[in-house]
C-alpha cells in the first residue's frame, strides 16, 4: 500500500516510509538503535525533532530509498525509479546499458572507437 501525502515534508515521508516497510514507530526505533519505546520517531513524524545525519543514512539503508527522497528533495525513490520515469529509458535500455559498464573490455574498445572517429572528424573541421 502506497500513501501520498499532499504535503511532501520530512514529517510526513517518514511516516510513509516507515508505514511501506509495515513498521511500527516502537520497531523502527528499534532498528535505529534508539533505548525507549517509539517516542524518538514519534517526534521525527510530528515534527518536533529533526534526525542527525546518521540516522538519516540508517533510514535510507532501513527504507531501501534514496536520501533525495527521504529528504523529499524529489519523487523518486531509487536510481532505478529516476532513470525509468525521468529519462524514459526502457527496461531492455538499461539492462543494455548494465551489460556495456560490466564488460570494461567492450567500455575499452568503444571509447578507442569514439575517439578514433572523433580524430577524423577534428581533422575534417580543420579543413574547413
Amino acid at each position: 500500500m502506497t500513501i501520498y501525502y499532499k504535503d511532501k515534508t520530512l514529517p510526513n515521508r517518514f511516516k510513509e516510509c516507515r508505514i511501506a516497510r509495515n513498521l511500527t514507530q516502537a520497531e523502527l526505533c528499534k532498528l535505529l538503535g534508539f533505548t525507549g519505546n517509539k517516542y524518538t520517531v514519534y517526534m521525527y513524524e510530528s515534527n518536533k525533532r529533526l534526525p542527525n545525519i546518521k540516522t538519516m543514512i540508517k533510514m535510507h539503508k532501513i527504507f531501501d530509498v534514496s536520501l533525495n527522497y527521504l529528504l523529499c528533495l524529489d519523487d523518486f525513490k531509487n536510481h532505478y525509479d529516476y532513470i525509468v520515469n525521468e529519462l524514459g529509458m526502457s527496461d531492455h535500455v538499461i539492462q543494455l546499458y548494465m551489460e556495456i559498464t560490466c564488460d570494461f573490455k567492450l567500455i575499452n574498445r568503444i571509447n578507442k572507437y569514439i575517439h578514433s572517429h572523433y580524430k577524423e572528424y577534428s581533422n575534417e573541421i580543420k579543413n574547413y
